[in-house]
């Protein structure tokens, strides 16, 4: 689900949320029953204040070893990154 809500950032009303939990096979009204009762949206928020305290500003975000990745999300910079954060 996290991929599809990423693909889709400007479209998450009820409707498209239903709409990508049917494609994904999920159990559409128990589904439809938790967004209504906020079953989640403690953890939610718990997940944005630590990404904010965590610099997260915009997604997707990296970190590597716990430092966020700022650079370009190509192939070899990241490769590079990871080699020194392993390596020093």
């Amino acid at each position: 689900m996290h991929e599809m809500l990423l693909q889709h950032q400007q479209e998450l009303g009820d409707g498209y949320l239903a709409e990508y939990a049917d494609n994904l096979g999920l159990d559409v009204t128990q589904f439809l029953r938790d967004i209504a009762q906020k079953v989640y949206v403690d953890r939610i928020n718990q997940d944005i204040a630590s990404g904010v305290d965590s610099g997260v500003v915009s997604t997707p975000a990296l970190f590597i070893n716990g430092v966020r990745y700022v650079d370009a999300l190509e192939f070899e910079p990241l490769l590079v990154a990871i080699a020194e954060a392993f390596h020093g």
